[in-house]
């Protein structure tokens, strides 16, 4: 199947399906507007909102060193917010993935990111971080999550210093989203690209809405997500090539043009 690119949109493809949405709050337009031009629309199921977190000389001391690493779009703005971020000293900087690499370049920083797998693996694959025993690393992050990078380069480098420049905190979903996802009758779609927003999700799920949920398609970000999901219990379960919109929702128009010919 041809696969959208931004450039090269291709006709809506996803005509009638609802996309469920477990970004943080105020983080699902990059995904509603990538579903809107291809026929669908997004309901969103915000279970985490994103806090800052004053890092203070911990980001200096992160973005001092020779090899600068952020986690992800959020620990760039975050980052950006303490401490305007700017190209400078021939830093070598590290993006997880694509979409970390893009919000770095809209400050005029270029970023290495690894192109086919985008996540932590991934990157500790990228020739810059290896052989690294004598250079210090500076880990823009969050805290939570696996916590595989930290440990990873820790054990690398000379050095490292993490700023921890946001959070991650529960948000109660509201009883009004609950009635929307039950009158929704079209194909349901449900995009998995974080394990603790699917864990805060499922906490606080009614049962009514975890049958709902059992009956969608559900489009991981990474095979690892999509062992995540069998696991708590989904059995129909897709992996897209990376969390970034397109990849998912490329992953769904897939899913949608095989089952029109089955």
């Amino acid at each position: 199947m041809s696969k959208s690119t931004p450039g090269n949109p291709l006709p809506p493809d996803l005509p009638g399906w609802t996309i469920l949405s477990l970004r943080p709050s105020g983080e699902h337009a990059p995904l509603r507007r990538a579903a809107m031009r291809r026929g669908a629309r997004l309901l969103a199921l915000s279970p985490l909102a994103l806090r800052a977190l004053p890092a203070g000389e911990a980001l200096e001391r992160a973005l001092n060193a020779d090899r600068v690493v952020f986690s992800s779009p959020a620990a760039v703005h975050f980052a950006d917010a303490q401490r305007a971020l700017a190209p400078g000293n021939a830093r070598v900087v590290l993006a997880v993935g694509a979409g970390t690499a893009t919000a770095l370049a809209s400050l005029g920083i270029d970023a290495a990111h690894p192109l086919e797998r985008m996540d932590s693996e991934g990157l500790l694959s990228l020739p810059q971080l290896q052989q690294i025993a004598t250079l210090s690393v500076g880990l823009i992050t969050a805290p939570g999550g696996r916590g595989i990078l930290a440990a990873v380069l820790a054990q690398r480098a000379r050095q490292l210093h993490v700023a921890e420049v946001y959070q991650r905190v529960l948000r109660t979903i509201g009883n009004d989203v609950w009635a929307k996802l039950a009158h929704i009758t079209t194909p349901l779609a449900l995009m998995v690209s974080s394990g603790e927003a699917l864990d805060a999700l499922l906490q606080q799920c009614p049962a009514s809405a975890r049958a709902i949920l059992d009956r969608a398609l559900i489009v991981a970000a990474s095979a690892r997500l999509e062992k995540h999901l069998r696991l708590a219990g989904f059995e129909r379960v897709v992996h897209a090539a990376s969390a970034r919109p397109l990849a998912m929702l490329d992953a769904l128009a897939e899913f949608h043009a095989e089952s029109r010919f089955r």
